[in-house]
């Protein structure tokens, strides 16, 4: 047989037993990874140099379908990270993004109590691979000697300082999977005696070792940086070593107290109190934690292993498989059947030989290792005799230095007073440095203010039209007038009756000039009005399209999510709903306000929708998403005749109120699913969010009116008189929503006690639970409307606030009604007299609603026209100095007025003047004739 057909042989039967060995590490048995699978990858991975075999095996598992598989398969990469070959980090940096996709799934869908710890480990899996990347140096066990240790702390200055961010992100990467494992440990009350909660202490074990070498190189680190750079420049690495020291420490002594961790690993003590690194002599004291496994070949279990499991795990033959002969093609002499016995046997007999040998060679190894963990003990006591000679001798060092210390003294008085320069100077230095960013906050807020100003200046522009009509309206008031003084004239002299004639003729035609001009400003403004709701609506339309586009591309995306079909069904009601308002041939602000909402609600409700189909039932989801996208077509039409023209958008909006009726049947077809709330616990679940609910509304009702007081203590005049009209109508608003609360309550009873025959209301509600939850739903959307609405209200009364963040709040709080409403009444009796007064109920906090937006509209008209004519907040002497400058311009206009009478009646004169001259010729004219 040729030397190339052995080696593809024995490269077959490596690769075999790679195979075998990853498919029996990576189970779904919720038990540790035995670790005579995991010897054999990591064997397999120096043998290969590299973790292809490894990786390319793993790719074929979907590890997205079982918590524990994903559990075992990050443990047994941690492994490979550790005691693996030194290219297996590189080889599993490449597949780092498929690393931090499966930590999002597990993130995402926390199905079991290994989620979070699942996502947990996956995110120190791929921190721990960037900081290998990063830092090459340092192995993947972090076992550096003496010499590599100090290469690394004789690095530069700023590298360190790098390094040691790195390392306190590491600590703080295990710690985060520690707390996870003891959380999900305590949810699941899994005991550390039981192969379940075994499998999920098993990883700790290398994060105690690994926790161990970072804390000890962080310290070391630390002491070193503090030797080179200022304390304050490094206060934040001490307080983040402070909170991992107790976290650490806390992590060490619960890992102590389980008896899993007795017989595998040995867990270092942690001093009472973190080094002081402020302190050079602290580090001398300082001594490194400890921390090691029972033997290298102990097994992961609650027990010693005792010579039986040795022997067993040892006799698995961990080098590469013995390449199997092959017999060749051509015609051979046959052979005795008792010779080939003899050879099986010999075989045999060699094979247990070697067993036996490599049994006692690990014995040999283990015995060494005990004795020198006893040196290396007996070690440390001598070292702790030592210092504390050491120590003696130290206090006796001390002792004179404290005689010789008052001679010093002066040195040291002008050694602390240059330091106190260096201080100084290091003072003014960050005082420059603050004035810097004193000045460009300055100039940021000028910024701001010049951007204010054009803000108004705008505003302003935008209130022209008003202005210029009210000027002709006040025009055309002094005509009248004028008019008026023109006929009373008429009346006391008969001789200027012409004159006047003609002059009211020409005050006529100028009024009739004024209305024209006042008609044509009127219909201008309409004019622009409308044009502006045109653009409104166009604005509406065109961002109602952009959503629909964007939910049609988030579509593809919805087997990825995971959404209550309750929620969905009711959300996609209120859509339908709301879709029944868009008919209206012209554009106005309730067009606008309808295109806007039914846009976000749809576009929304497509994805969540089929999200929620996927969630209830593979087998329907195909129909319900291609309806999904059915109805995002037809808004897609429906908007843009919206936007086109609103007259002729009748038959797309027909149209997508059949599509979406069509997607309503559908969903109410999905089988029901309870997967969001806990369908035995569904009666006291109701009753406590109506309860809640009802504290809620109280608390806004309570809450509204300490607003109302603080109000009246804060502000006065115009303010405080608008402030007391707004919180008057949510006071309104929320009386009408206890009421219809109470109405609803009463419906549900009605309901319940019809419903339940002989059983109880908890076994009504798990019975309906479906009905129920949409109950639910809408009882935490009132809850958490009316939070909203206080929050509205109080930052409007504040001034930090906007009134039409008060004005969504209020129309929110009614949707939420609506939906409380939608739900009671779905098994309601239709000739209920309890539901008749839950309709009224209904119509009093719609009712409610109007007049909080109509007052928050009113109140914001009022302040504005506040600032034209609002005195109050002037000072006696500003006062006095408006009231002498409306003196002044009174006095001009009477001076104006005196000299326009005069100039009148010189025109009089004259014209009695030629009309005397006229009169005197016509009679010369027919004397002559």
């Amino acid at each position: 047989m040729s030397r190339s057909s052995v080696n593809s042989m024995d490269r077959e039967a490596f690769i075999k037993s790679q195979l075998v060995a990853v498919n029996k590490a990576l189970n779904k048995v919720e038990a540790p990874l035995k670790q005579k699978h995991v010897r054999t990858l990591i064997l397999g991975t120096h043998r290969e140099k590299s973790a292809n075999v490894f990786w390319n095996t793993v790719s074929r598992f979907q590890l997205e379908k079982n918590p524990v598989l994903t559990w075992k398969f990050c443990h047994c990469l941690h492994k490979l990270i550790r005691d693996g070959h030194r290219k297996v980090i590189e080889d599993s940096n490449r597949y780092s993004t498929r690393l931090v996709t499966l930590g999002s799934f597990w993130q995402h869908l926390r199905t079991s109590g290994y989620g979070a710890s699942n996502t947990a480990y996956l995110k120190m899996l791929v921190s721990r691979l960037e900081f290998h990347k990063r830092n090459p140096s340092i192995p993947g066990n972090f076992n550096l000697n003496e010499s590599q240790l100090n290469a690394v702390i004789s690095a530069d200055i700023n590298d360190l300082y790098e390094l040691a961010v790195e390392l306190l992100d590491q600590m703080d990467d295990a710690l985060t999977l520690q707390a996870n494992v003891h959380d999900t440990l305590e949810c699941l009350r899994f005991s550390s005696l039981v192969p379940q909660g075994q499998c999920l202490l098993a990883p700790l074990i290398l994060v105690i070792l690994d926790t161990s070498k970072l804390y000890d190189y962080l310290v070391k680190l630390l002491f070193k940086l503090h030797s080179s750079c200022p304390a304050d420049m490094l206060s934040g690495h001490r307080e983040r070593f402070n909170v991992i020291f107790r976290k650490t420490k806390k992590f060490y002594e619960e890992a102590n107290s389980l008896q899993y961790f007795k017989y595998l690993v040995s867990i270092p003590t942690l001093p009472a109190q973190p080094p002081n690194f402020l302190m050079a002599t602290d580090f001398d004291s300082y001594r490194s934690p400890q921390a090691y496994l029972h033997g290298d070949g102990a097994s992961e279990c609650d027990t010693p292993p005792d010579a039986q499991s040795l022997a067993e795990e040892t006799l698995i033959d961990i080098s590469a498989p013995e390449p199997v002969a092959v017999q060749p093609l051509q015609a051979m002499p046959c052979r005795d059947h008792r010779d080939d016995l003899i050879d099986q046997m010999r075989r045999d007999l060699e094979e247990v030989q070697a067993a036996r040998e490599r049994l006692l060679n690990e014995a040999r190894q283990r015995i060494e290792q005990y004795e020198n963990r006893l040196l290396q003990m007996q070690h440390e006591i001598e070292k702790q005799r030592q210092s504390a000679d050491d120590a003696r001798e130290e206090a006796n060092r001390l002792k004179s230095a404290q005689m010789a210390s008052t001679m010093d003294l002066g040195a040291k008085n002008q050694e602390y007073e240059k330091k106190i320069l260096d201080k100084e100077e290091k003072f003014q230095k960050m005082k420059g440095v603050y004035g810097n960013l004193r000045e460009e906050h300055i100039r940021a807020l000028t910024e701001i203010g010049d951007l204010r100003k054009k803000l108004a200046e705008q505003e302003n522009a935008s209130m022209s039209n008003d202005d210029m009509l009210r000027q002709l309206n006040r025009r055309i008031e002094e005509t009248e007038r004028e008019r008026s003084l023109v006929e009373e004239r008429a009346q006391q002299s008969s001789s200027s009756l012409d004159e006047l004639n003609s002059q009211l003729a020409r005050c006529q035609i100028e009024i009739e000039d004024l209305h024209k001009a006042a008609e044509e400003a009127k219909e201008k403004h309409q004019a622009e009005l409308v044009q502006k709701g045109r653009s409104s609506l166009e604005g509406a339309c065109e961002a109602a399209l952009q959503m629909m586009e964007q939910s049609l591309e988030e579509l593809q995306n919805a087997t990825t999510i995971s959404y209550p079909p309750q929620l969905a069904i009711s959300a996609l009601k209120n859509t339908v709903e709301h879709v029944n308002k868009l008919d209206a041939s012209v554009p106005s602000e309730q067009l606008i306000n309808n295109v806007a909402y039914v846009g976000h609600c749809l576009a929304e409700d497509v994805v969540h929708t089929a999200a929620a189909a996927y969630t209830a039932s593979i087998q329907h989801f195909e129909p319900v998403n291609d309806q999904c996208r059915a109805v995002a077509d037809s808004a897609i039409s429906a908007f843009k005749s919206i936007k086109a023209d609103p007259e002729s958008a009748q038959n797309s909006i027909s149209e997508l109120k059949s599509k979406l009726t069509e997607l309503d049947r559908l969903c109410d077809a999905l089988p029901t699913s309870s997967g969001d709330i806990d369908v035995e616990a569904v009666g006291s679940q109701m009753e406590d969010e109506m309860k809640r609910m009802d504290a809620a509304i109280q608390a806004a009702v309570d809450a509204i009116e300490a607003i109302q007081r603080k109000a009246r203590e804060n502000n006065s005049g115009i303010r405080l008189e608008v402030n007391e009209k707004i919180l008057d109508a949510c006071n309104a608003l929320m009386a009408a929503i206890m009421i219809l609360v109470a109405r609803s309550r009463d419906v549900q009873n009605e309901i319940v006690a019809a419903g339940r025959g002989t059983a109880s209301p908890s076994e009504f509600y798990k019975r309906n639970h479906q009905w129920t939850e949409g109950l639910l739903s809408a009882a935490q959307a009132v809850g958490v409307a009316a939070k909203v609405l206080v929050n509205s209200a109080d930052g409007v009364v504040t001034g930090e606030g906007k009134f039409e963040h008060l004005i969504v709040a209020a129309q929110e709080i009614a949707a939420s009604i609506a939906q409380l409403y939608v739900s009671s009444r779905v098994k309601a009796d239709k000739d209920s007299q309890k539901l008749s007064e839950l309709a009224s109920a209904t119509k009093s906090v719609n009712s409610c609603t109007a007049n909080v937006v109509a007052t928050v509209k009113s109140g914001q008209q009022t302040l504005s026209d506040e600032k034209m004519l609002d005195f109050s907040h002037l000072s006696l002497h500003e006062a006095k100095k408006e009231e002498m400058e409306s003196q002044v311009k009174m006095l001009e206009l009477e001076q104006e007025l005196t000299q326009e009478r005069a100039r009148l009646a010189q025109l009089r004169k004259q014209h009695y003047h030629m009309a005397s001259l006229v009169a005197e010729q016509n009679s010369n004219g027919n004397g002559n004739s």
